[in-house]
């Protein structure tokens, strides 16, 4: 084959080569992109087709050359020998950039963050106070199953439905709950989807003893969400991927000093912020494709937006509601 037949070269077209030069390629145009959307669409066609090009030629020409360079050594060399890692996440949330639909979290804060619960880092059971390290164990159990039905559970994000989050909660509490469930609960705009992905988190819980038969469970984290497109215009993963950060202190109460309706799981304080999110009034989680005016109201560059180890941002943002 004529080495200057770049089109037609068999690694050219591979489909896992092609799709490596083509993120290379968004990557130098995200370096590179002006801010105003409005200019985007006039540029992107010719730039990424110019990128891809000179990305396939230049990894073509280094392929080739490491391939010469090689022994029949390294050609027979055990596929253990290849050490797999993880490479860091943005510390920011892109607002222009490819979008890969099936890793929808890939290039953002979340990218190397666990999936749904298994982000939240839940210390060991040991005793505590009164609390046996069982009990203790047990108290953990409930604000994890508290959590996760909070804001991953299908019937509380797509239906709605608070019932599953009010069950696990003590009698005394419920009525708060049921009046105003959207202090505790995610839901997602009425229209709008998840891709079939798992939400990301990160996070931690930490316990310590409060008044007689009280257990005091503090819990802090993010979670990151991705929705479907479906047909709408996606810039970046800031139009589709809205972070949650939640800080919220549950008690465990038990014991005879405690009325019976009082006994069990409460949440005392839930504070949340939303971020890359559109700005509307029913306070329901909605991507920020929704509203091609969000930029106008971007957010604070405040480091907790995605590091739940640091403050609780403070600056509005559009759903910022402090408890």
């Amino acid at each position: 084959m004529d080495d200057y037949d770049i089109e037609n070269h068999p690694d050219l077209m591979d489909p896992d080569w092609r799709r490596h030069a083509e993120k290379e390629a968004w990557v130098d145009l995200r370096r590179n992109r002006r801010r105003g959307k409005w200019r985007k669409w006039l540029v992107t066609a010719a730039v990424v087709v110019v990128a891809v090009v000179g990305a396939g030629f230049g990894l073509y020409l280094w392929g080739k050359s490491t391939a010469e360079q090689s022994t029949d050594a390294d050609v027979g060399a055990p596929a253990s020998a290849v050490v797999a890692t993880t490479e860091a996440a943005p510390t920011e949330l892109p607002e222009d950039g490819y979008v890969d639909l099936t890793r929808p979290f890939e290039d953002t804060p979340a990218q190397n963050w666990a999936e749904g619960i298994a982000g939240l880092t839940i210390p060991a059971a040991t005793k505590v106070g009164s609390f046996s390290a069982k009990q203790v164990g047990q108290a953990e159990d409930q604000v994890k199953q508290a959590i996760t039905v909070a804001g991953l559970d299908p019937d509380t994000l797509d239906r709605h439905n608070p019932a599953k989050y009010v069950a696990l909660i003590a009698p005394a509490e419920r009525p708060d709950i049921q009046a105003d469930p959207q202090g505790y609960l995610i839901y997602l705009a009425d229209g709008y989807h998840l891709l079939p992905v798992s939400p990301r988190m990160t996070g931690a819980m930490t316990v310590k003893p409060g008044r007689t038969g009280e257990l005091l469970i503090h819990t802090s984290y993010v979670v990151a969400y991705a929705f479907d497109p479906g047909d709408r215009q996606v810039d970046g993963p800031a139009d589709q991927v809205p972070f949650v950060r939640v800080d919220a202190d549950y008690a465990v109460r038990s014991g005879s000093q405690w009325q019976a309706s009082s006994r069990g799981l409460t949440v005392d304080k839930t504070s949340s912020y939303y971020d890359s999110v559109a700005c509307t009034n029913d306070e329901k989680l909605t991507p920020a494709f929704s509203d091609r005016d969000y930029a106008a109201t971007s957010v604070s560059p405040e480091p907790g937006r995605f590091d739940p180890s640091k403050p609780m941002p403070t600056l509005d943002n559009c759903h910022s509601t402090p408890g």
